[in-house]
């Protein structure tokens, strides 16, 4: 009896433990089928110039399809003066490359997961001019805050500053969204 009481508490004690290390560092790249579904934006940052106050502006949720011919399709529904329209932009997914997708031959994009399959980080980098956008997206948006710490992480190993990090707040309305999200979806997929 003794006995099993030790071991119960052993376990009970180290579980914790074991949980917390199963979040630390965990990353993995991204393929169509996981990034499938229904997104939002949690936090972007990147060097691109956008005006001040455009960059806080509320971000709808957006998706991920598997198009007609087969490819990752990025969809957003956007608010303009004429109506509600839907943008879309379609990639290649590099077969060499898990995690990379190109939407033209010189743009790719790349994903992670981290810490399993809820929040993922999508980098763009342009290297001639050096532009540079990074975005944490989640399939809900509120993140574990060690899950904003390593994002914190990431965008300074990009060489962008942690004041550069923007959390949008939430577009409550799906249709909507201002011209920012235009801008903001072409400069971090282009």
């Amino acid at each position: 009896m003794v006995t099993m009481q030790l071991l119960l508490l052993t376990v009970a004690l180290t579980l914790p433990s074991v949980e917390q290390s199963s979040y630390r560092n965990f990353r993995h790249k991204a393929t169509i089928d996981e990034l499938l579904g229904k997104w939002y934006i949690v936090a972007w940052a990147g060097n691109m110039p956008i005006p001040e106050k455009r960059k806080l502006s509320p971000l709808p949720p957006f998706t991920f399809v598997r198009n007609i011919i087969d490819k990752l399709e990025f969809r957003m529904n956007i608010s303009k003066p004429i109506g509600c329209i839907e943008f879309k932009i379609y990639m290649d997914e590099d077969k060499s490359n898990r995690g990379f997708f190109h939407i033209w031959p010189e743009h790719i994009i790349r994903f992670e997961f981290m810490h399993g399959k809820d929040f993922a980080v999508a980098v763009y980098v342009n290297e001639p001019k050096y532009y540079i956008m990074t975005m944490l997206m989640g399939r809900n948006r509120t993140p574990k805050r060690i899950i904003l710490s390593e994002f914190e992480e990431f965008v300074v190993n990009l060489g962008l500053k942690r004041t550069d990090i923007i959390r949008p707040k939430y577009d409550g309305n799906e249709i909507s969204i201002l011209l920012i999200s235009i801008s903001l979806s072409i400069m971090i997929f282009l």
